[in-house]
């Protein structure tokens, strides 16, 4: 049965450092929800407190409505996955994933049913006997995972799971973990420093700076409607563009910007090369272009800017040639216009939970 939570003002002080700095979260039952930031902005120290490993200083985390901050964290009945699996190896797999199963005196027959069925959750039937030292890093990380989710946890909170593996199988588990999140529709909150594991997860993305929320929102929400110049930026490749009057300097379109004053944010996808002159471009040259498989990633040079305008293009045919005369274009309706200061905080009220 999955659970309901709540981060009311939530804030955390560590020898003398502010960690946490007034967290409101909302995260609805039965969702999948990445916290995502750099390293020290507090979302492996959030997710520590809701586990019950890191006291808090002020606010309260609230489980189903229930104030959990003086429930002891063996108590709390909440799975967890550690970024090194944390698996015991002189037991074997089955051994491994009944360990929870056993601290709750579970029957050794049910025990053996519930391990069945969670080895199977995770696509490794029948291996109950194996040693964990015979296992790849990826059905280790299957294997912590079925331990964490065999007792059937109302949370699931994972932290860092797929650092350890390579490119590879990091994105086949970011699928594999999402699928398993839908099948047991058990509340799962995840940390990540990695912006596509994130948005290739989550349903609702929460992203943390510097111990505070700055902005939480669905993966296209926070994508394409940045709140701040900090989530723009650290949210994927972005040309930061100075608006005023409602018009990008130095750029022609057609129309204004929701935002008269600020910095437009235009995505590189959204930003198109055109091999001749409109009404609506302006003109530049390929400064660098570079094949990156799913598109050409192209810097062009345009008149009175001091950085290049990043655009990528389809990986169809021949990308442009560096030194080509090309011309850009960006729609109006692409451009998302930020305060021109990087800011850090949105007040509660303005957080849009899902």
């Amino acid at each position: 049965m999955s659970v309901n939570v709540t981060f009311e003002n939530l804030t955390v002080d560590l020898s003398g450092n502010r960690i946490l700095d007034g967290v409101n979260l909302d995260i609805p039952a039965g969702s999948f929800v990445t916290l995502l930031g750099p390293s020290g902005s507090g979302k492996t120290t959030t997710l520590n407190v809701l586990a019950g490993f890191v006291e808090r200083s002020g606010g309260t985390v609230r489980v189903d409505g229930r104030p959990i901050d003086n429930v002891p964290a063996h108590a709390r009945n909440i799975g967890f996955l550690f970024q090194n699996y944390a698996l015991f190896p002189h037991m074997s797999v089955g051994e491994n994933i009944a360990f929870p199963l056993r601290a709750r005196k579970i029957p050794a027959a049910k025990r053996k049913e519930m391990v069945a069925e969670a080895l199977r959750l995770v696509q490794l039937p029948g291996m109950e006997s194996r040693s964990i030292r015979s296992l790849s890093g990826g059905q280790q990380q299957r294997v912590a995972l079925a331990r964490a989710l065999v007792f059937k946890p109302g949370l699931l909170l994972l932290d860092e799971p797929l650092a350890a593996l390579d490119k590879q199988l990091r994105e086949a588990m970011q699928l594999e973990l999402k699928r398993i999140q839908v099948e047991t529709g058990t509340t799962t909150i995840a940390v990540t420093h990695d912006q596509v594991e994130a948005m290739s997860m989550a349903d609702l993305v929460a992203i943390m700076d510097k111990g505070r929320l700055v902005q939480v929102g669905s993966p296209e929400e926070v994508y394409r409607c940045p709140a701040n110049l900090f989530v723009a930026t650290f949210l994927g490749e972005a040309n930061l563009l100075p608006v005023s009057g409602g018009r990008v300097t130095g750029f022609r379109h057609n129309g204004s910007t929701s935002r008269d004053e600020g910095i437009g944010v235009v995505r590189p996808e959204d930003v198109l090369i055109r091999p001749e002159a409109a009404d609506d471009t302006v003109p530049g040259r390929v400064e660098l272009s570079v094949f990156q498989g799913n598109r050409w990633r192209v810097s062009v040079r345009c008149p009175g800017r001091d950085a290049p305008v990043v655009v990528s293009v389809p990986p169809g045919g021949t990308g442009p040639r560096i030194g080509e005369e090309v011309h850009v274009a960006i729609g109006v309706e692409r451009i998302h216009v930020v305060p021109a200061s990087a800011g850090t905080q949105v007040s509660p009220e303005a957080v849009p939970v899902r």
